[in-house]
């Protein structure tokens, strides 16, 4: 897998209709045939309202229509604890 894109960010609305800001890592293979989406920054909660937000934005114009997706919502880290990740089932 290489980078595509490593701290993107990006503009999403809440569930409560805030405008607020992610972050998203973008990694492909070298035939962008299998992509994955590391959403960073944002409550796991959210990260539903996020996918569509890049959905409509970001992904159609860096990624073919054929990429299978892996979408992990990364949860942040507390003192003492491993940042853990979500995996989100995919859109397209």
């Amino acid at each position: 897998m290489y980078p595509l894109r490593r701290h993107h960010e990006f503009e999403y609305r809440s569930r409560s209709g805030e405008d607020l800001l992610g972050r998203v890592d973008i990694w492909t293979d070298v035939a962008a045939a299998r992509a994955v989406l590391v959403l960073r920054d944002l409550p796991v909660g959210e990260a539903t309202c996020a996918l569509t937000a890049l959905n409509d934005t970001v992904l159609p114009y860096l990624l073919r229509p054929d990429t299978k997706l892996l979408i992990l919502a990364l949860h942040p880290g507390e003192a003492g604890v491993k940042a853990r990740a979500l995996v989100l089932p995919h859109s397209a």
